[in-house]
């Protein structure tokens, strides 16, 4: 007799659970039901099914949790993960697939559409087995990225750079990847009618130069130390290609780090866009004092201007706004966040 298909369906909501059960039961599916997220990942490790639909917000642990527990378990990394969520911002779409889910159904579904991504599902993880034959090797990018770093540390060759001195030049091809060690860098682009602008700011174990090294594209920034000084170690691009090439898992750390990039990035135009300048100045004292780990932020307010995506003239009045708010303290070029709190809360 041919095994059946198990579906583990994870969902607090008993009428959601029992309408899910009731349909999949009909097409000939063998329905497990976790009523929250703790049971389910005991549930899916117990006895791993071909398949899992788990709701998002559940009370204890939510379906992001259970991802994140399943996924690193090599029992059940593997198992296709469908999220079942009322929540259709992308926001929160973007965030479960960064996770790991292999597809959402979005509350309230239909039947058709529910049997589809099913279907289309459990198609895939039969290809993907297939395809990787009997033994199953499961990337680790934390491993590669870790290894990234160890050759770094033993090939990496050390340089210093004094402040306003420019590391890389916009157009200009990679010739080695940057470790940033200590200091912060700058990416500053000119735009066509000759503006400068901040790009963004990177800071101690952030590498400078990763997107260009990979796509063999030249640097669209020139890249400027904003403190300072900054030590830098460097790695030559043929070895990091190399590495790249040989190492699975550095490889998978740094698809990671690009797509982390990008996400940031496609958030950080839609703050310029849509947001006041308020908003703007108080996002980028919030990544700043971040980055600077607490301490005191010293930069000229016409590089502030150009992170916030503004004029120097709009940045002060900003600032003075929020000094006499008591939100920030202000000493010539240094600004010292007071109240992180309250200007995370401008962001909401």
């Amino acid at each position: 007799m041919e095994k059946q298909t198990s579906i583990l369906i994870i969902e607090d909501n008993p009428e959601v659970r029992e309408n899910l059960s009731e349909i999949l039961e009909l097409y000939g599916y063998d329905i497990r039901e976790a009523p929250n997220g703790m049971e389910g990942v005991k549930a899916a490790k117990a006895a791993p099914p071909d398949i899992i639909l788990c709701d998002v917000m559940m009370p204890e642990l939510d379906g992001y949790g259970v991802l994140d527990i399943l996924a690193g378990d090599p029992t059940t990394a593997g198992i296709p993960f469908v999220f079942i969520t009322a929540r259709t911002e992308k926001e929160d779409i973007r965030r479960g697939m960064n996770l790991g889910a292999d597809d959402y159904i979005t509350k309230p579904f239909y039947k058709d559409e529910l049997l589809a991504v099913i279907k289309t599902r459990l198609k895939k993880a039969q290809l993907r087995g297939a395809a990787a034959g009997p033994k199953k090797t499961l990337l680790d990018p934390d491993g590669g990225l870790k290894r990234l770093y160890e050759v770094f540390a033993e090939e990496g060759r050390v340089q210093s750079f004094v402040q306003r001195e420019r590391i890389v030049h916009a157009g200009e091809l990679p010739r080695f990847l940057f470790l940033i060690e200590k200091g912060h860098v700058h990416l500053r682009r000119s735009h066509e009618y000759g503006k400068d602008y901040i790009l963004k700011e990177l800071g101690p174990e952030e590498f400078l130069g990763l997107p260009s090294l990979v796509e063999q594209s030249v640097y669209p920034y020139d890249a400027l130390v904003a403190a300072k000084e900054c030590t830098c170690r460097m790695l030559a691009a043929e070895r990091c290609r190399s590495l790249i090439g040989e190492d699975p898992d550095v490889a998978a750390a740094i698809t990671r780090l690009l797509a982390g990039r990008v996400l940031e990035n496609e958030d950080h135009l839609v703050h310029q866009a849509y947001d006041s300048v308020r908003r703007r100045t108080a996002l980028v004292l919030c990544d700043l004092q971040v980055r600077h780990e607490g301490e005191p932020i010293v930069m000229p307010r016409e590089d502030l201007a150009q992170m916030v995506g503004t004029t120097k003239e709009s940045v002060i009045r900003a600032l003075s706004d929020f000094k006499r708010e008591g939100l920030v303290g202000i000493q010539g070029s240094k600004i010292e966040v007071l109240e992180l709190k309250a200007l995370r809360e401008l962001l909401v």
